[in-house]
């Protein structure tokens, strides 16, 4: 069990000349993370690389990037992987001094040949109103495939020969039957519910598919923090995602993670189902919040960032991870971390009342 108080140690990074602190972590790792961070997609062309590193140098209140990558973007034949943009990428991080974070994206991002070697494919549409691709056909292998499996594990055995030496690379996200993010989520429309159905024991097998791949995970990155962002599993309840998050807890207890992608400012959390599983995990479990969006867009769809920040002080939250374009936003960045600072001197309630008088809180 983790006690998160009261235990403090300095790691130097002498690659880099930096000093991390606020640590309760393994000895022999980097330590959790903690403040704010930022998603960013692989470049993919050399404008976006450059755009990356002149955002990364002009970032002022970043702890850190977490780096979402498609795997058909580094691996289009099996076994013939092509490293080099995501190389470039690091080395600006690691020219910054900046930590990060790698996220492996499968399900509907996994390549060609995996279905072409004989995996088992899930034909659904994108139920999303909000993506650009919004009604158009995708497909994702079945997770417990053993195709899928094999061809996923080498991948990931990849990356940590790579870059699990590097004390930059704080953090790895726990993936393996994803759809179009990295959380939980598969394909979940009526008829794809039925067809989950038909299939014998699938909650027992998607079971089986975490236990296997926290494991895998967790060796191919010995030091690093493994995150599970928690979701919503077809029909599944809580209790499912909780037999997963004990399975880690278990197994990892130093270095197993749960993040909520569900953070808003719209209102308090407390009622939805990520943010009370967080809740109930916050005292023995590292864990943080993802904005998934731009906050106080014109719409209203993500809120302010003083509510966010009550969210995050209500749960105890060790890092909040921003949406790409806020988190490169100086002057988002620099508003939200004004408000989280000032939530948690101020604490909950405290800052709950603040929000209530200044007309900012929320329903």
């Amino acid at each position: 069990m983790i006690k998160r108080t009261g235990l403090t140690f300095w790691c130097a990074v002498a690659a880099v000349g930096a000093l991390i602190t606020q640590v309760s972590f393994a000895a022999d790792g980097p330590p959790p993370r903690t403040g704010l961070w930022v998603m960013q997609k692989l470049p993919d062309n050399d404008r976006a690389l450059h755009k990356f590193e002149s955002d990364v140098k002009a970032s002022r209140d970043l702890s850190g990037v977490s780096l979402h990558i498609l795997w058909n973007q580094i691996e289009r034949a099996p076994g013939r992987t092509d490293f080099t943009t995501l190389d470039r990428t690091v080395a600006i991080l690691r020219n910054a001094g900046m930590s990060y974070q790698l996220c492996l994206k499968p399900g509907t991002a996994t390549p060609a040949f995996v279905y072409a070697d004989g995996a088992q494919a899930f034909q659904t549409q994108v139920t999303n109103p909000h993506r650009a691709n919004y009604g158009a056909p995708i497909q994702i292998p079945i997770p417990w495939d053993p195709v899928f499996e094999r061809d996923f594990t080498r991948i990931i055995d990849q990356l940590g020969q790579r870059y699990a030496s590097d004390p930059l690379c704080r953090s790895v996200v726990l993936t393996c039957a994803n759809f179009l993010s990295a959380e939980m989520h598969l394909p979940k429309s009526p008829s794809d519910l039925a067809r989950w159905r038909s299939r014998a024991d699938y909650a027992g097998r998607l079971l089986d598919v975490y236990k296997t791949f926290t494991d895998e995970w967790a060796t191919a990155f010995p030091r690093q923090e493994i995150s599970l962002h928690v979701s919503k599993v077809l029909d599944l309840p809580p209790a499912f995602c909780e037999r997963i998050i004990d399975y880690g807890m278990t197994r990892y207890p130093e270095r197993f993670s749960i993040q909520s992608c569900q953070l808003t400012g719209r209102k308090e959390d407390t009622g939805v189902m990520t943010y009370d599983l967080v809740q109930r995990y916050r005292d023995r479990l590292h864990h943080g919040f993802q904005s998934l969006a731009g906050l106080e867009r014109p719409d209203g769809r993500m809120g302010s960032v003083e509510m966010a920040a009550l969210n995050l002080v209500h749960a105890e939250a060790e890092y909040w991870e921003l949406w790409h374009g806020d988190g490169f936003s100086l002057e988002t960045a620099s508003k939200a971390a004004r408000a989280w600072k000032e939530a948690k001197a101020l604490g909950y309630a405290g800052y709950k009342n603040k929000l209530a008088s200044d007309g900012n809180r929320q329903q």
